[in-house]
Formats: structure tokens, sequence, C-alpha cells
């Protein structure tokens, strides 16, 4: 999806998976990193206002058909070869992995024939097949550990590896802090 006005509704189920404006909206867009076509990238993100009585500082994913909530760590630390790491994302839930790479670049197909590069990633696999599938971006990457720490924004993925920016930069790039 191409994010263009700040104001723009985000919906929770996403476009892709049938949601609505209106009754799926969550929140408005506040502020994206543009992609260039045109020479390498490092984030892949965006912000959106939410209703702060509608947000959970907690994670969650689902075990035997029941929610099962968790939580993280405020304090981002930087990703390094060997790293343990987890995520629970929309498709796959609650997954473990190995970080394989700090510093990779990658080229993602954006759709409608368009080819980003990006730089400067964090690539994971899985401990037990994919670490990701499609529906999954915009997960929390974090320390496989009882700090649970941030490491990366889930973003892309192909061929049993996973890509993430640094959180980080993300962080930096956006103004933001993670509530924990």
């Amino acid at each position: 999806m191409r994010f263009d006005v700040p104001g723009d509704p985000m919906l929770q189920l996403g476009r892709d998976d049938g949601g609505k404006g209106g009754r799926d909206t969550i929140g408005l867009l506040e502020r994206y990193v543009t992609i260039d076509f045109s020479q390498p990238n490092v984030l892949d993100c965006a912000t959106a206002w939410v209703e702060p009585s509608d947000v959970m500082s907690d994670l969650v994913y689902v075990h035997a058909g029941s929610p099962r909530h968790f939580s993280i760590s405020a304090t981002p630390v930087w990703a390094r070869p060997g790293m343990s790491v987890g995520k629970s994302g929309r498709t796959t839930q609650l997954t473990s992995g190995r970080v394989t790479a700090i510093g990779a670049t990658i080229r993602v197909n954006m759709g409608d024939g368009r080819v980003a590069t990006f730089e400067d990633q964090i690539a994971v696999r899985g401990f037990r097949g994919d670490f990701s599938a499609g529906g999954d971006s915009g997960s929390l990457i974090w320390t496989w550990d009882e700090a649970r720490a941030p490491v990366g924004l889930l973003f892309a993925g192909g061929g049993g590896t996973t890509f993430a920016n640094p959180i980080a930069t993300v962080l930096d790039t956006l103004d933001i802090d993670v509530v924990a």
C-alpha cells in the first residue's frame, strides 16, 4: 500500500485482508519515510495517530485459540550476527530465529513494476521454518531473552530470510519512543 497524505486512515484488518475505511480504521497516518526508487533506502516505516484508549502496550499472539499477552523492553538494542530474536506477527504468530547478517543490501519488489533498494538491513532466519510470511510486515523484532529488547521492524522477506529495519534508526527518524 502506498501512503500519500498524512491523515489517511490506517486499517486493521489491512486493505489486503478485507479491511474497509470507517469500521476498520484504527488511526490516521501521521508520518512516513518516502521510498526512493532512484537511490538506496534505509527505512520502510510510518507512524499513525491513534486513540490512546485503543492501544495496548503488550504484544499478543494466539496459542491454542486463545490470546497470550507479553511485554517488551522500552530500550532498543542493535542487532548482531548470531543474536536470537523473536516476533509476533499477524500471519505466522510467535516465531523465533537468529540474526544472520547486519548491514544487508536487498532489492524489494514494491508492486506495479517498482523495485526499491534497501541498505543496512537486518537479516533473520527462523529456527523452525520461516521466521515470517506475507502479512507480518510491521511486526516488532525483539531479543529472544528475558529483556525482549526491540531490535528491528520487519518489512520484507523471501527465500526463507526475513529483513528488518534497525529499530533505533526507525525510532530516531520518526522521532518516536517504544512504550513498554
